[in-house]
């Protein structure tokens, strides 16, 4: 499929990919073979999440190759910078002006060259939103590049690229996901249609999250994560997020703390904080993951007293499952720098959140996992 798509668009094309992942599994050797009859520059991303800077030197390379299509293989990060790359490849202005809240506020004003998104990771479902998150570090802040000339021209999601990722990268990309589905759904800007899809893939997400660990390679249980991951970004895109959103951007703008951590870390608080508001929303992501285990015959899930806090028990599970850190202790972030980074964490997916935060109220919740 992916050769017969890009003949459309010519022989040049941008292979980019991460530095780790793809080479050591045996899939670049695969692409490589796979795309043998296109002229291929093959590019790979910095180490973490996009970065002004590192853009700006993946442009250089690729304006000077002057590619006909882009194949983005990779997780989160490597599709948002295959995104920028074609939605920029053409335009000769800092990458920092059309980055929301930061330059010129300029806008893209016509599509890029096409690109194909292969996800190795079920997470940001980053190959069905219009918007690239980039980090800058000379303004200390994540923003991001959004233009409806941004979606992908095919996403290609096929779920044995995401067997072999470290558990780890599985687990905190899955809770990524996992969040994006919660927060779509109970959002205050949800459409109809878009909590309609989360609630639905609510509980195969979370399912397969559960099974992962037990098995690796479970296919069935990849499918399922990158469906949800997919759906997650549907959702997101067409109801917006919410307060643990809110918190990666104000965190993940000043450290390297993964995004999808962050978001795991404060779903918690956060579900917490808009409890009164949102309990009758969660009811109905608790009857769907009931409905999910008798269709599956799964072990039924624990009969919720308080839905909300049967959520927030479902997420605890989950960060023993997958080993991860329960609070933010090894991140060497300064309590001095509470304040700072709760007035960062004010931006568009606040907005969204079902209950108006302060910034005593966000500086107690960074204070609690400190």
């Amino acid at each position: 499929m992916l050769p017969g798509l890009l003949h459309r668009f010519g022989r040049k094309v941008l292979l980019i990919s991460g530095r780790q992942w793809f080479s050591k599994s045996g899939w670049r050797e695969k692409f490589l073979q796979l795309l043998e009859s296109f002229e291929l520059l093959p590019l790979q991303c910095p180490p973490g999440e996009p970065e002004v800077e590192g853009l700006n030197a993946l442009l250089d390379k690729a304006r000077g190759y002057q590619p006909q299509a882009i194949v983005a293989v990779g997780g989160g990060s490597v599709l948002d910078t295959a995104k920028a790359v074609s939605g920029l490849l053409s335009v000769q202005e800092r990458v920092e002006d059309y980055l929301e809240g930061i330059g010129s506020g300029l806008e893209l004003q016509r599509p890029g060259i096409p690109w194909i998104a292969l996800p190795t990771t079920s997470g940001t479902g980053a190959e069905v939103t219009k918007n690239a998150v980039l980090k800058s570090r000379a303004y200390g802040a994540k923003k991001s590049l959004r233009s409806p000339y941004l979606l992908a021209t095919a996403a290609l999601v096929d779920p044995e690229l995401t067997v072999g990722a470290p558990l780890s990268l599985s687990g905190i990309a899955g809770m990524d996901a996992l969040t994006q589905l919660i927060e779509a759904f109970v959002s205050k800007k949800a459409a109809p249609v878009p909590r309609a899809l989360a609630r639905q893939a609510f509980p195969a997400m979370l399912q397969a999250l559960k099974r992962i660990p037990r098995d690796p390679d479970d296919l069935d249980a990849r499918t399922a994560a990158a469906y949800g991951s997919m759906v997650s970004g549907i959702a997101l895109a067409n109801s917006g997020l919410g307060a643990a959103h809110g918190f990666a951007s104000g965190l993940g703008g000043l450290f390297d703390i993964p995004h999808g951590l962050i978001c795991a870390l404060f779903i918690r608080p956060v579900l917490r904080a808009n409890a009164e508001l949102i309990r009758e929303d969660c009811g109905r992501l608790y009857s769907s993951a009931v409905e999910q285990e008798a269709v599956t015959g799964g072990s039924p899930a624990d009969e919720a007293a308080d839905p909300v806090e049967w959520l927030i028990g479902q997420i605890d599970y989950l960060f023993g499952l997958y080993d991860l850190p329960e609070n933010l202790k090894g991140f060497a972030i300064d309590s001095a720098q509470i304040p700072e980074i709760a007035r960062r964490s004010s931006g568009s997916s606040m907005s969204g959140n079902p209950r108006e935060l302060s910034q005593e109220q966000r500086e107690a919740m960074i204070a609690g996992l400190l």
